[in-house]
């Protein structure tokens, strides 16, 4: 697909995208062969929630086992083209050929990224086709249990959450309480430590000035109580 002759004019841009989706699509085994040989890589891979292939053969198989199962062509919604990658929108309608009065319409995204084949040879094919579709979308396409869906498992899950969240808060919020009330402890601890250590300074020093005054007042009385040392030689004794 030469995009540089294609794109000039956007309606033709648009036009020509629109018709090569339309043609991957498509139920036609001719259209959609055509779409494989020539703008898909002989390498180009297709990726879906159920499953990996690699190269045009495989790709080809499953397009046609997709055929097999299914009555109804999808039904394209929009189409969304960059100039590399282009987004489809459509509904897949599954319809079994051996269930005919089964009928489910699931919403899928289906992504085409492009590659040019050779540098600034302005030649684009597909190197990768990727499928996406949801359980919830899948869920919705079936009547009674899309209902059982929404009115039963959101709403107890969204309880769930709601509580949930509930006891989070409320856990976060004491162990912020409990972790200011450990700071305040740590905190009174610290002051009581200083408090004791500023009194065991302090009492040495009183201590010794007991200590001292005591001693004074044991070398005054000694002083006082020792009678004065008399020379006995210098007495004159009677003869």
């Amino acid at each position: 697909m030469d995009l540089d002759e294609e794109t000039n004019n956007k309606d033709d841009c648009d036009e020509l995208i629109n018709n090569v989706v339309a043609n991957i699509f498509s139920f036609d085994d001719v259209r959609r062969q055509r779409m494989l040989e020539v703008f898909y890589f002989q390498e180009a891979t297709f990726v879906s929630p159920l499953l990996s292939v690699r190269g045009n053969y495989n790709i080809k198989n499953v397009f046609l086992l997709w055929k097999t199962l299914n009555r109804t062509e999808p039904i394209i919604n929009n189409v969304c083209f960059d100039g590399e990658i282009c987004v489809v929108y459509m509904t897949q309608i599954l319809r079994p050929r051996i269930f005919p009065w089964v009928s489910l319409k699931v919403p899928v995204i289906s992504t085409l990224y492009f590659e040019e084949t050779d540098f600034d040879s302005g030649l684009w094919k597909i190197h990768h086709h990727e499928e996406t579709w949801t359980i919830e979308g899948l869920l919705e396409s079936i009547p009674l249990l899309s209902r059982w869906y929404d009115y039963v498992v959101r709403t107890m899950a969204g309880k769930l959450l709601v509580y949930s969240g509930q006891m989070l808060h409320s856990a976060n919020e004491t162990a912020q309480l409990l972790n200011d009330r450990n700071q305040e402890i740590e905190d009174a601890t610290r002051r009581l430590a200083q408090e004791n250590a500023v009194c065991l300074k302090s009492s040495p020093s009183s201590s010794t000035t007991t200590n001292n005054t005591s001693t004074n007042a044991t070398d005054d009385s000694a002083h006082a109580i020792t009678p004065p040392f008399i020379d006995k030689s210098s007495v004159n004794t009677p003869s």
